[in-house]
């Protein structure tokens, strides 16, 4: 898919790459839904939800074929980049340039051999590459198990040697025995991680400093079992946030933090008991992807043609950094979020299990559905008010009463976002926003509304 979603690129067996334009518009709704409007009630009721259908309806999608593209060479992998349709070819080892539009007296296709590129043997090639938009990085594996960083040469000096190279790479992972050959990698901007996954199934973590090759060594990450019971790796992602990485594979599936810190694993379920409800996602992973800003990731099994949303809790932390998240335990899913309250009780009950210790709050429905996905979460110091903010707009919500604040009008919801955090200043709420691009610092009030 082409960065802006506007044209979308399918890669066949036999050599050919297929370009759609997809269109979308907002003016023709794909469904209508229905109410009953029997009672007043539920007429005041679902006066907010039609004004939330209005400004968030599923938009009407056109695809439409365009042009069959013959890459005489075979394919090994294709990525759409801002300018250009970025392909690794087969026989011979190469890269192609293909432009979505022909410059002035230029060609439209370009290419360059991977041994010029690298400077390695002709006899290399190509078996996987990513791209990460967010460092402007592309990492290529080759058949030799060696992993690269790659970045695309912006040819401003056309008239030297150098500039007419394609792309300069540098090595960052040189396997010294066969079971070190890198087999897949996944990219973490924010951290500026680089993450390898071995044919002997390590999985290796190399932190980029900088462009020009100073990809250092950090740690390899502990499995939960061994390559016998994982079987071989799948896929494996880091959350948008970048403090989760989660791997599928073969048989089962695991997480890590960022930090290297097991997290939640598969291979501790009972693989009978799995298979007999057809738990299939606890199995084995064919591949995944993540949605809501990390809040859920969709999986598909092995040979299994249904998905599977997987929910997530995560600290309140990775979305909005504060002293009274740091001090207070204040978890969020994608539809709810969960406080611990053990802080309030004597010290022999703060480390007690017991499900009354966590305040379960559900996100109120009418902000989740226009604003999904909640992005942050704050607490106040005392714990009596926790704050969310989605897309646009916020709601704030009292820990005693149980009640949320949310704005009547959906325009004054959707008149800003919040861009810089939150936080509480005793029953004061403040959020850094941005409104009509302008960045604001605001102060909501009306917290003893609730009362």
């Amino acid at each position: 898919m082409h960065p802006d979603s506007t044209i979308l690129v399918v890669q066949t067996l036999t050599g050919y790459l297929l370009t759609y334009s997809v269109a979308s518009d907002t003016t023709t709704p794909v469904y209508q839904q229905r109410f009953d409007h029997s009672t007043h009630h539920r007429r005041q009721q679902l006066a907010r939800f039609s004004a939330v259908e209005e400004a968030n309806v599923v938009k009407s999608i056109s695809i439409r074929f365009r042009m069959a593209i013959k890459i005489e060479s075979g394919i090994v992998k294709a990525l759409a980049l801002d300018q250009e349709l970025v392909v690794a070819t087969v026989k011979p080892a190469a890269i192609q340039c293909i432009r979505w539009t022909p410059e002035a007296g230029g060609t439209q296709t370009t290419s360059e051999l991977l041994s010029r590129i690298l400077g390695i043997s002709k006899k290399v090639s190509i078996v996987d590459m990513v791209y990460d938009r967010a460092m402007n990085l592309l990492i290529w594996i080759t058949s030799s198990g060696q992993a690269y960083a790659v970045q695309r040469e912006s040819g401003a000096q056309e008239d030297s040697e150098a500039a007419k190279k394609l792309f300069h790479g540098h090595c960052f992972h040189d396997p010294k025995h066969d079971g070190d050959k890198a087999l897949k990698v996944a990219v973490n901007a924010r951290f500026s991680l680089l993450t390898v996954s071995c044919t002997n199934g390590e999985v290796w973590v190399y932190t980029a400093k900088d462009y020009m090759g100073n990809v250092p060594f950090s740690q390899k990450l502990q499995l939960p079992a061994s390559p016998t019971t994982t079987g071989s790796l799948s896929f494996m992602s880091y959350s948008p946030d970048g403090y989760c990485l989660f791997a599928g594979y073969e048989h089962g599936w695991t997480t890590w933090s960022v930090f290297g810190k097991p997290g939640g694993n598969s291979f501790s379920a009972d693989p009978a008991l799995a298979t007999t409800n057809t738990e299939d996602w606890l199995t084995g992973i064919s591949n995944g992807c993540w949605i809501g800003g990390g809040s859920d990731i969709i999986l598909s099994a092995q040979n299994d043609r249904r998905l599977w949303i997987l929910e997530t809790a995560r600290s309140a932390l990775t979305g909005c950094f504060s002293s009274a998240n740091l001090a207070r335990g204040l978890l969020q899913t994608g539809t709810e979020f969960i406080l611990y309250r053990g802080h309030d009780m004597p010290d022999l009950m703060t480390i007690s299990g017991k499900d009354s210790l966590w305040h379960h709050a559900q996100y109120p429905p009418a902000y989740l559905h226009s604003q999904w996905p909640i992005k942050s979460c704050v607490v106040s110091q005392d714990g009596r008010y926790v704050a969310i903010a989605g897309r646009r707009g916020l709601a704030h919500y009292s820990v005693n009463s149980g009640r949320w604040k949310v704005f009547e009008d959906s325009i004054a919801e959707n008149s800003f976002a919040v861009r810089g955090g939150m936080c509480w200043y005793g029953h004061i709420l403040i959020a850094a926003v941005e409104s009509d691009g302008s960045y604001e610092v605001c102060q909501i009030f009306d917290i003893q509304l609730f009362h």
